[in-house]
């Protein structure tokens, strides 16, 4: 890729974002137990109600990469078919 940037003298931006997966907005509702240590007395067989995301949750990345998607959507760029890591701008 970065061959071919500069045979084409293309602008590369990268991005690491380390909070990737927290508060990615739920398309489901999903509920859990209470943490340990963070148990409500007298509350204990309550559930949790999910808003966001959490880290270590499976439908994390899928709520990051829809997000994510929708935003460089918004800004003019699209997700390569072969790459789903690489998004490009054709202005």
């Amino acid at each position: 890729m970065l061959v071919l940037a500069t045979l084409k003298n293309w602008h590369i931006t990268t991005l690491d974002i380390k909070t990737a997966f927290l508060y990615g907005k739920l398309d489901e509702e999903l509920y859990m137990e209470q943490p340990k240590g963070f148990k409500v007395k007298c509350q204990e067989g309550k559930v949790l109600h999910l808003l966001c995301a959490i880290y270590g949750l499976k439908q994390a990345t899928l709520a990051w990469w829809k997000a994510l998607d929708k935003f460089m959507g918004k800004l003019g760029f699209i997700c390569l078919c072969s790459d789903s890591r690489t998004f490009v701008n054709k202005d």
